[in-house]
């Protein structure tokens, strides 16, 4: 599996569901940058240093491996975000269950 995070304008929310609709993907998380500054928080530093803009969200979601290459695709032909970044999840396997034990009277 791998898990796309996209960064995106706010205006381009509605096409980025929409093309996750077609993709069927339908569980995302979605989380607002919010505005920070870099650097020293100097007063004279302060003045020349530029927030991040307020007007980005960040999509993340997870794809199958082979349904890589049409998603990434779609989601650059249909939302053009700023970026775009794929991941490895590893799966992780569950742990064992435990046999029901038998009622002893």
């Amino acid at each position: 599996m791998k898990r796309i995070e996209a960064v995106i304008r706010r205006s381009a929310l509605d096409d980025f569901q929409r093309c996750a609709k077609e993709l069927g993907i339908f569980g995302f998380d979605l989380s607002e940058e919010r505005s920070r500054y870099c650097g020293h928080q100097h007063r004279e530093v302060r003045a020349q240093v530029k927030p991040v803009s307020a007007s980005k969200l960040k999509v993340d979601f997870a794809i199958l491996d082979e349904q890589i290459n049409p998603t990434i695709h779609a989601v650059l032909e249909s939302v053009h975000p700023e970026s775009i970044a794929i991941f490895k999840l590893d799966r992780v396997p569950l742990p064992p269950t435990a046999a029901p034990q038998p009622n002893r009277a």
